[in-house]
């Protein structure tokens, strides 16, 4: 079991940050303020290397827990990059987001299907099993 407490709170953190930073965006005094998207680029990036180490140890509980909040993250991360794409002072941080939000539907798409309907899928799992006994050692 991973440590799902510790991920769904970094997520919430991410998700009130990326909040907070568009809610300062779509004022019309908004001024740029040195490193604070950075900031929250960083904090996701971190975010993405935690779900990355502990993806083998994700249970379907872990992910219910964390998962509907990940997902809001995702859309939040989107909505930034769709607004900073609007600001010139902003468009700098545009590959990056579009980078992370590719990694983290990816993460979210690999933790559904490998390690929670993988496991469930009998058909699979008998062609696994049925793998542990081929001889692959001539291939190489």
């Amino acid at each position: 079991m991973c440590q799902a407490a510790e991920i769904s709170r970094h997520i919430r953190r991410i998700g009130r940050r990326s909040f907070d930073r568009r809610m300062r965006m779509a004022s019309p005094l908004f001024v740029e303020r040195q490193g604070e998207v950075t900031r929250i680029l960083n904090e996701v990036d971190r975010l993405s290397d935690r779900l990355h180490d502990e993806f083998i140890t994700i249970t379907e509980d872990d992910y219910n827990q964390f998962g509907p909040e990940l997902k809001i993250v995702i859309e939040t991360l989107k909505a930034l990059r769709r607004e900073s794409r609007l600001r010139p002072e902003l468009r700098r941080y545009d590959e990056r987001m579009r980078q992370q939000i590719l990694d983290l539907e990816e993460l979210d798409h690999d933790i559904v299907e490998f390690r929670i309907k993988a496991p469930k899928d009998k058909e699979l799992q008998r062609s696994l099993s049925s793998l542990k006994d081929i001889d692959f050692s001539y291939l190489f």
